[in-house]
């Protein structure tokens, strides 16, 4: 049973990104805008998820509307994650409850971390440092944490 994960982080346009995620046989695209630093946001829910933590999240804010990450330590090496969606909301107050699940699965913590690693490499290959923050507007390529995920794993 192969678990195979693949991950593919795109800017679509100015201020708008998609990450489209395949674990095993399940798929889906999750959308951000430039309301929230979606991509950093998730390379740091990886890291703290890597380091050890029991649970980490991270947001991609939409307008309106939000996806919220969830990671969950499974001992030994494993994560449950779950994608929340919520409708009509453009500041995350809401509980986990009131949202609608729109993925969820688990694999292991090393595989994502790796996949979105690498997913995120594609992203600055492709656009370059001035072309992400030129796309992005607010923020700047998440260079720092990138170079926090690799250094994680390697300490694993």
């Amino acid at each position: 049973n192969g678990m195979g994960v693949f991950i593919q982080y795109n800017l679509t346009g100015r201020g708008w990104a998609e990450c489209i995620l395949e674990i095993d046989d399940q798929k889906i695209t999750v959308t951000a805008s430039y309301l929230s630093d979606a991509l950093a946001d998730l390379l740091d829910a990886v890291v703290s998820i890597v380091r050890g933590a029991n649970e980490a999240r991270a947001k991609f804010q939409e307008e309106p509307g939000e996806y919220r990450w969830i990671f969950t330590r499974l001992p030994p090496d494993k994560s449950r994650i779950c994608i929340l969606w919520f409708s009509n909301t453009f500041i995350s107050t809401k509980l986990d409850i009131e949202g609608e699940k729109a993925f969820e699965t688990e694999c292991r913590i090393r595989t994502f971390a790796e996949a979105i690693l690498s997913a995120s490499q594609r992203v600055l290959e492709v656009n370059g440092i001035e072309g992400y923050q030129e796309k992005w507007v607010d923020y700047k390529f998440p260079i720092q944490l990138q170079a926090k995920l690799k250094k994680a794993l390697k300490n694993k």
